[in-house]
């Protein structure tokens, strides 16, 4: 990757727009400019201060004193989406969104057309603000803000442990212990529960249910790991695990109490674990 950075007096004393900006940075035409642009390659500080964001439109007239910074990774903007995300509801300040494996929730400096934050605010024309994430690898629903005062709802309730998710995991082995149990071994020296339930046994492998109580990175997959069963597919925990089908893993429902109607809402995706 490489970065382009700095004022546009430096280029253009008397301003110019950010088409010309990019092009003079990088010496690439405006067609290129334009397509990275739009893919989220680009940032602009106002006046050199306060809040750095993307900027997409190359029409737009740039001030001597505004800061470009220009992320330029050809792998990242190559990228394309295998499989789009679908919507299962949608309300006036929020969504529910299933996100396909392999997908981001959200984009990085280089680029975000392919993360699901992105394509629901290209669907939903208008800026959408996620409120919670899931990992790369892992399939199903996740909650997407359609206005601030959703967002800042939704994300209080997830502040307040008021959500409830339900994943779906397909484990290697086959689980004798109680078909439900608790998994209490602290993860970066902080607290970590995770209760699971065995739904289903195969001849090598479980279908577990999963519930959090709390969140550390990556807490589903290092905690089954830790029990000696690790998530079929998982590129990064466990031996004797891998597959070609990817991560395993399906973040299956999510339920909270609606903070405006008050009512008791539960969201379900269709997919399945069980494929057998």
């Amino acid at each position: 990757m490489k970065v382009y950075r700095g004022p546009v007096s430096k280029l253009f004393p008397q301003g110019a727009t950010l088409g010309e900006v990019l092009m003079k940075m990088s010496r690439l035409d405006l067609g290129h400019v334009t397509e990275a642009a739009e893919k989220g390659a680009v940032w602009r500080q106002r006046l050199g201060k306060g809040k750095i964001l993307r900027v997409r439109d190359p029409s737009i007239v740039l001030h001597p004193n505004d800061l470009v910074i220009f992320n330029l990774d050809p792998k990242v903007l190559s990228l394309r989406t295998p499989e789009l995300p679908r919507v299962i509801y949608e309300g006036k300040h929020y969504g529910v969104w299933y996100k396909p494996a392999g997908m981001v929730t959200q984009g990085t400096p280089s680029g975000d057309h392919t993360s699901l934050l992105r394509l629901t605010e290209i669907y939903k024309k208008k800026e959408t603000w996620l409120i919670h994430r899931l990992d790369r690898e892992t399939m199903g629903l996740v909650l997407i803000g359609y206005t601030s005062e959703g967002a800042s709802k939704l994300s209080d309730l997830f502040v307040k442990n008021e959500v409830k998710k339900i994943y779906q995991a397909r484990v290697l082995g086959t689980i004798f212990q109680s078909l439900e149990q608790t998994i209490t071994e602290s993860l970066d020296g902080k607290d970590a529960i995770t209760h699971i339930e065995v739904l289903k046994q195969y001849e090598t492998q479980s279908l577990l249910q999963v519930e959090l109580e709390t969140g550390r990175l990556h807490q589903i997959r290092r905690h089954l790991d830790f029990i000696n069963h690790p998530i079929m597919g998982d590129p990064k925990y466990g031996m004797g695990n891998k597959n070609k089908k990817g991560l395993q893993l399906l973040a299956k429902s999510i339920t909270f109490y609606d903070p405006w109607d008050k009512s008791l809402k539960n969201y379900e995706c269709v997919e399945s674990l069980d494929n057998s």
